[in-house]
């Protein structure tokens, strides 16, 4: 969450992309972070 907040900016994280972040497993958390260095949106990082 914290790196979301970086890169995308604070408030970015709306409850449903929260409640996402707190049941997701480890690897696709893993997942969500390599997509991060390359994603030009959140939706970027959370696509299926």
């Amino acid at each position: 969450q914290r790196l979301l907040g970086k890169r995308f900016g604070k408030d970015i994280l709306d409850i449903r992309m929260q409640e996402r972040l707190r049941s997701a497993s480890a690897e696709q958390l893993d997942l969500w972070a390599e997509r991060i260095l390359d994603a030009t949106t959140i939706e970027d990082v959370f696509r299926e």
